[in-house]
């Protein structure tokens, strides 16, 4: 067994960043004993905060005793316990912070969708503003068949308002048996849609591959798995066999995982350094490293997307700032939230966000996501009216001034509307502010052109010339990422 596989296995079990998903969206899980009534734990001197807690909690108890006996209906103090448990998670304004009622099997369907195999459409979802909205949808699952895409927001389950509900009470509505059908009601940027699909039971399987022509090796990654290392490794071993010149890795849609099993991967490509960064509350408590045995000296690209979450963000800081793979696609998710789940004696069980993780370089991953080397939007599963009919409503770029730092106009406001349509991040707000600048400095960047952050006359065709170039290469099937992979590597 290798030993970097190990050497934490006393302290990690499994890393979760999106809150929870029929395939959950993860990537940190730890099981802790040892507070709050739990198995063992440590017992600290009192202090004077300590004083204070008991006292507040000696209220708090009056509080609630005084709700049981005067309140219009009959309640048990084990409701207004489990109350009290969930309202400390609220106060936490996190969403990634859930308890889970010993009551309710919310904390079990959690771990078993990290760990094993159960029904359901394989979808991966969060907590955003207070609505359920879709992570990715899971490679190969119902969920990807239908066309759910990141971004969607899950408004009724069979009809079923949710938008009041919780995210846990929508994933359980979601699942059920195997062969039985769930209509979910989406919002896609104001557009209702009516999505049914039948549940599956959702399999671990996480690792694929192939040669492609001139020799390129390709390995997509779905999910980060208890043994998709090992998949991982076999699969690289069976392509260098086969004589590959480079490689391809494929982490598009892909919401998480285990980050133990996202660290393995990356020490099996990555020379001595670090991985990742654990940080709290403003200090860096943790660093996780490539351990120098990796013998992998290919070129490779890894593609990215903004289904590309939590442990697949991992993996890509870590890739991209050792300079080991050149990252195609468009901007990752943004979830570098680390949490760990603990239980408690009494059945019920909690996931905390403790930590923040952090690249190499020590970019923050969290509402920030990975910025690939080069940006591209693909155009598969895309309606081209829609396209055409966007592009015919984009400001012309005919102003005869070529708009620099701080200036505004139509030639500003007709380049973001382009670059936006890239997938390139920036405001639509015809200002050349630093959002704007950056992006044209990188689409000069990625084409060739002198990257000087002005949109001269050069400039703005070549804009105007992608955006066509996107829109007529939409609905043929063409995934321009991967084309731009190869392009790289050939």
């Amino acid at each position: 067994m290798n030993p970097y596989r190990t050497r934490k296995i006393a302290r990690i079990i499994a890393i979760i960043v999106a809150v929870v998903m029929i395939i959950t969206s993860f990537s940190f899980v730890m099981v802790i004993p040892g507070l709050f009534g739990m198995e063992s734990g440590y017992v600290y001197a009192a202090t004077s905060q300590e004083d204070e807690l008991d006292t507040q909690l000696q209220d708090l108890k009056s509080y609630m005793q005084y709700i049981k006996n005067n309140f219009k209906d009959t309640i048990t103090l084990d409701q207004l316990v489990e109350g009290a448990y969930a309202g400390v998670m609220e106060s936490l304004n996190d969403p990634y912070s859930v308890y889970f009622s010993a009551t309710t099997d919310e904390g079990e369907n959690f771990v078993q969708s990290v760990t094993g195999e159960f029904y359901g459409i394989g979808v991966s979802v969060e907590n955003y503003n207070g609505t359920c909205r879709v992570v990715s949808p899971i490679s190969g699952t119902p969920a990807e068949a239908s066309g759910i895409k990141s971004g969607d927001i899950i408004t009724k389950v069979d009809g079923v308002d949710v938008t009041s509900k919780t995210l846990d009470e929508v994933v359980s509505m979601m699942r059920g048996d195997e062969g039985t059908k769930v209509t979910l009601t989406i919002n896609r940027s104001g557009k209702i849609l009516s999505v049914t699909m039948t549940r599956e039971i959702i399999k671990t399987t996480s690792v694929s591959s192939k040669v492609l022509d001139g020799h390129i090796g390709y390995i997509q990654i779905t999910g980060f798995d208890n043994d998709s290392n090992e998949e991982f490794q076999s699969a690289l071993a069976d392509l260098e066999g086969k004589g590959i010149t480079s490689l391809i890795v494929d982490e598009r849609n892909n919401p998480g995982g285990l980050v133990s099993t996202a660290l393995d991967i990356a020490n099996q490509l990555m020379p001595k350094g670090p991985i990742t960064y654990f940080e709290q509350q403003g200090k860096l408590l943790e660093t996780y490293s490539a351990d120098g045995t990796s013998e992998f000296d290919l070129p490779m690209v890894l593609l990215v997307n903004e289904g590309s979450a939590s442990a697949s963000e991992i993996l890509a800081g870590a890739l991209q700032d050792s300079g080991v793979a050149t990252l195609v696609g468009t901007t990752t998710f943004g979830k570098g939230v680390a949490q760990q789940i603990i239980d408690f004696t009494d059945g019920s069980s909690m996931k905390l966000s403790q930590f923040y993780f952090l690249t190499p370089l020590k970019h923050t991953i969290n509402h920030v996501g990975i910025t690939p080397d080069y940006t591209v939007q693909n155009t598969t599963a895309i309606d081209v009216d829609i396209l055409i009919e966007t592009y015919h409503g984009f400001a012309p770029m005919s102003e005869k001034v070529k708009p620099i730092a701080g200036m505004i106009g139509l030639n500003v406001y007709g380049a973001q509307q382009r670059l936006s349509m890239l997938g390139y991040e920036l405001d639509i707000n015809g200002t050349m502010d630093a959002k704007t600048v950056a992006a044209v400095k990188k689409f000069q960047k990625e084409t060739g052109l002198y990257a000087a952050g002005t949109l001269d006359y050069t400039t703005m065709n070549a804009i105007d010339n992608a955006a066509i170039s996107y829109i007529s290469s939409a609905g043929n099937g063409e995934d321009l990422q991967l084309e731009k992979a190869i392009e790289l590597l050939q």
